[in-house]
């Protein structure tokens, strides 16, 4: 987590020897995720995660002296929670797009969709990742993926780029008969042409037995979003204070909107290991 993950014996010891920041850390509306859970980790070890919700509420208070939880900190504990004990984050959209609001300071509405910003994806898929890293299924890919087309942007730089494939989504048209559909086939051949699901065994996916291994292979291959010229623009202006953007070109204006949850979600990076070293000053002043 961070620079140092969930490992207690790794971060700075700022949480044993003392009450009194805790006071105040807690109702922070502004902690970040991983320090809450590194609070939590270093004072409890792991058995804080499989705690019920009271008694988890009533041993913060209790063991820190904390006046309070605000309810967006509770919230980001229950996502850590989440994180750390099932596989929901990366195969149920709706649990993703909730963690992921929860991860940013937001209150999760479980009664409607909140549909996450790219700021909100880059720093959320970040900071679950240093947590725990795990493959994303398809639900997941495309559920990013049309919070980007709903955002107008045809690129998805890392953490994202799990979902670019889906985003861009490879087509083909067979120059031959005129087919175009999803190049999704292995052996990238016009469906079409080699009666792919016309003969007796049409569930397998593969070319009908009599069809000659030249058929079916004259195609173009394409993209229906192409992110070459958002990427290299992306690419020069990521991690600069200001640059020049072309108000009139669509690559310069989503690659502008990306860099700025890129820098965000880098400054987010950040927070976790500053907190806890404030904490460390706090307890040694």
């Amino acid at each position: 987590m961070g620079s140092f993950g969930l490992d207690p014996e790794r971060a700075p010891p700022a949480v044993r020897a003392s009450k009194e920041p805790i006071i105040r850390f807690f109702s922070y509306h502004d902690a970040h995720p991983v320090a809450l859970a590194m609070v939590l980790q270093e004072k409890f070890r792991h058995y804080w995660i499989d705690w019920e919700p009271e008694t988890l509420k009533f041993e913060i208070l209790a063991t820190f002296n904390a006046t309070s939880i605000s309810e967006h900190n509770w919230s980001k504990l229950q996502a850590c929670r989440t994180l750390m004990t099932a596989n929901s984050f990366w195969c149920a959209w709706e649990v993703f797009e909730k963690v992921i609001q929860s991860l940013n300071n937001n209150l999760p509405d479980f009664e409607m969709a909140q549909r996450c910003s790219m700021s909100q994806l880059m720093t959320g898929v970040d900071i679950a990742s240093q947590i725990r890293k795990e493959e994303f299924s398809d639900e997941i890919k495309g559920y990013v993926s049309a919070c980007a087309i709903e955002e107008g942007v045809t690129y998805l730089p890392e953490p994202l780029d799990f979902a670019q494939v889906t985003l861009s989504q490879p087509h083909y048209e067979c120059l031959d008969c005129g087919n175009m559909d999803d190049d999704d086939m292995e052996d990238g051949r016009c469906d079409v042409c080699v009666e792919r699901f016309t003969d007796h065994r049409p569930l397998n996916g593969k070319p009908a037995e009599h069809v000659d291994p030249s058929w079916g292979t004259n195609i173009r291959r394409y993209l229906l979003r192409d992110p070459a010229g958002v990427k290299d623009k992306f690419d020069q202006i990521k991690n600069l204070k200001s640059a020049t953007i072309d108000d009139e070109s669509s690559a310069d204006v989503q690659a502008a909107k990306l860099a700025v949850a890129h820098q965000y979600a880098k400054m987010r990076r950040g927070q976790p290991v500053k907190q806890l070293e404030e904490l460390k000053s706090w307890v040694t002043a």
